[in-house]
């Protein structure tokens, strides 16, 4: 059912992308300049979009590379005035001041220097301004602390990362501009001279700290003009370009134009039969993806509905008993009247279809003779007949049904998809019908086996105490009057102790058999090599009564139950010994690895067995050979056949007549 809606839903899907598709090829044919000049207008708004975001790229990218240059040029011009200009002047009692100016013979500190200079270069260059602040400025530093948000952050990040620039790009007094800030830190002379002073707001310095920041703000505007300039140019030449191209384009698609019903045509032709493929495909994988017949009865509906929407289905069934077709699902008419109404025969339409194996039609089926009831499609209000055979494997397993409620004629086209659906839903009916019909035997197989078993077991064991009364009684009559009645009471007592001791036999073997069919698994490592000894010693008498030759392979050790192992090797062992021709018998008990399986043959020189009949022997109660000749019950090989069942393995027999026979089975390793 899942499966039946994810094909619908991708089918759906499909369509909407076809219909769209066909729109979109249907305007390009028939208005392929307006369509040229959309896609020419939308490139050209891409291309001024893209030219835009690239010209303030290579604004942003060049300001910043030009600001990054110049703030490292500034602070390798202060550390070279203060190594090289300061510490010198100091030694010959140069004194250096930020008031140089008003005492004869002084020079600035760095860092008013560095302001200096700024202001400096900002007359000559006026698209950099230079400004040092601090959150522990010097008194005499009117405008030494921090005026804005840029500036306090910029403190904030340099003192977390001193090494990695802060800027931004923002509009400052009016103008585009990048905002760039450096740390600027404390070098050796520097902590001993702010932590000296008498002035400083800050006495604990230390090698490495961020005294404050040196800001360069750079404006944008004329840098973004002659940016802008130079990509005019080439924004014009690709514009020119792609009118050139346009024009092009329309020739070509204008010749296009005159082929563009023919085109139409054959792409709605090819639409429509990938459709009917791509639905035949999703319905045939969804109706093959389950076994249970109900389900593929109800995914063969649901999908034959998705293609025609608002009729109704019927679905018959031939009965692979009775070979008749029967009334087994239907949708949008009412189910429970449509199985139920009498029928005095099979529709005529219905009958048809299923022996000609081709499609019937009746176009109003309350006029149609063929109709038997009328009335019931009145009354469901539909009017035309279309069914089709489902085939599978040349055989007709069912009639598929498409009712429609307006009088209408199926064409070829329908008929033929419908039919091709049938056809796939045929196959998976049929798989399905066989399927339930296994699981139905192998139930009542199941079934039958397990009554079986309880009624061998339950009658073996309440035959035993009379078995045992009738032995005992007989046995006591043959010691006490033997030779002393005539010859023919004799003979009758014989027959009658033979024949309880055969009982015995037989009843204490279906005992062994059921209890093998109904003892749990209780499996543990068994030595096969010890309880082959174990077996081979109980054998003994028999062994040396027709002084047989037993040689062996070395056994493995296997899970199992040694009680039953026990009894498999006796059987067949003892079947060896049974049924030779007259030589003394040899028998070899061989072993070897196969994979995961230990593979143990055991071989003689009997009398063979009709490889006609080498299944035929592990059938309980099967016997090949003359009761009075070789003994037995018919219950030993199958008991050995269940014994290697329940240990996971398998048992066959290779065998010709007058040639011996090797007796084959597995044991999980």
């Amino acid at each position: 059912m899942i499966r039946g809606r994810i094909a619908m839903v991708r089918g759906n899907l499909g369509d909407v992308r076809a219909k769209a598709f066909a729109v979109l090829v249907g305007l390009n044919y028939k208005h392929t300049i307006v369509a040229l000049a959309v896609m020419f207008s939308g490139a050209a708004a891409v291309t001024l979009w893209h030219f835009s975001n690239l010209s303030s790229r290579l604004v942003e990218a060049g300001a910043l590379q030009g600001t990054a240059l110049y703030a490292e040029s500034v602070k390798e011009l202060r550390v070279f005035y203060n190594t090289q200009v300061v510490e010198r002047v100091r030694e010959n009692g140069v004194e250096v001041t930020h008031d140089y100016q008003t005492k004869p013979g002084a020079i600035p500190i760095p860092a008013t220097f560095t302001i200096e200079f700024g202001k400096h270069v900002s007359k000559h260059i006026p698209t950099m301004r230079l400004r040092m602040y601090s959150d522990y400025p010097f008194p005499f530093r009117k405008e030494g602390s921090p005026l804005d948000d840029f500036q306090r952050e910029a403190l904030h990040q340099l003192r977390q990362q001193p090494n990695k620039p802060y800027y931004r790009f923002e509009d400052y007094q009016g103008l585009p501009s990048l905002r760039y800030a450096t740390a600027v830190t404390m070098g050796a002379g520097c902590v001993a001279c702010h932590n000296r002073h008498p002035a400083s707001p800050k006495t604990d310095w230390k090698l490495g700290d961020v005294r404050g920041v040196q800001e360069i703000v750079r404006p944008l505007d004329e840098l973004t003009a002659r940016t802008q300039a130079g990509l005019h140019g080439t924004f014009l030449l690709l514009a020119t370009m792609g009118c050139v191209g346009l024009g092009g384009f329309a020739l070509v698609f204008g010749k296009l134009h005159r082929n563009s019903v023919q085109l139409r045509e054959q792409v709605a032709a090819l639409a429509a039969a990938q459709r009917r493929l791509r639905s035949i495909y999703d319905v045939n994988s969804a109706i093959n993806s389950t076994l249970d017949l109900r389900s593929v009865l109800d995914l063969l509906m649901e999908n034959v509905l998705i293609f025609f929407p608002g009729m109704a289905v019927q679905i018959w069934l031939v009965n692979l008993e009775s070979g008749k077709p029967e009334r087994a699902a239907c949708r949008n008419i009412d189910e429970t009247e449509w199985k139920t109404r009498r029928l005095t025969k099979t529709p005529d339409l219905v009958e048809e279809a299923l022996i000609k194996k081709a499609p019937v039609y009746a176009r109003n089926v309350e006029t149609d003779p063929r109709v038997l009831d009328p009335e019931f499609y009145r009354r469901q209000g539909v009017v035309s007949y279309l069914g089709v055979p489902m085939i599978a494997k040349g055989e007709t397993v069912g009639h598929l049904v498409l009712l429609a409620r307006e009088q209408c004629s199926f064409g070829d086209q329908e008929v033929e998809f419908f039919s091709t659906l049938a056809g796939h839903a045929a196959a998976a009916i049929h798989n399905s019908q066989l399927f339930e019909e296994g699981t139905r035997r192998q139930a009542e197989l199941e079934r039958s086996n397990t009554e079986l078993q309880q009624f061998a077991y339950v009658a073996s064991h309440d035959l035993q105490e009379p078995l045992r009364m009738i032995t005992g009684y007989t046995n006591l009559l043959s010691r006490r009057y033997k030779g002393k009645l005539d010859d023919d009471a004799d003979e009758f007592i014989a027959f009658a102790v033979d024949g309880a001791n055969r009982m015995r036999v037989l009843i204490n073997d279906l005992l062994t058999y059921s209890r093998v069919g109904t003892q749990g698994k209780n499996f543990a490592p068994m030595d096969c090599e010890l309880i082959l000894g174990q077996t081979l010693a109980g054998l003994q008498v028999a062994i040396q009564e027709c002084a047989a030759r037993v040689t062996h392979d070395p056994l493995p050790v296997v899970n199992g139950d040694d009680i039953q192992l026990g009894q498999l090797f006796q059987n067949l062992i003892g079947n060896a010994l049974k049924y030779h021709n007259g030589n003394a018998p040899t028998v070899h008990i061989g072993c070897q690895r196969r994979d995961n399986d230990w593979l143990i043959s055991i071989s003689d020189n009997g009398i063979g067995i009709d490889p006609r009949f080498a299944a035929k022997i592990f059938v309980i109660f099967q016997r090949l050979h003359n009761r009075e000749q070789y003994p037995g019950t018919g219950i030993g090989l199958a008991l050995c056949k269940r014994i290697v069942d329940r240990h996971g393995g398998k048992i066959w027999v290779d065998s010709e007549p007058g040639k011996g026979s090797t007796f084959y089975f597995t044991l999980p390793a």
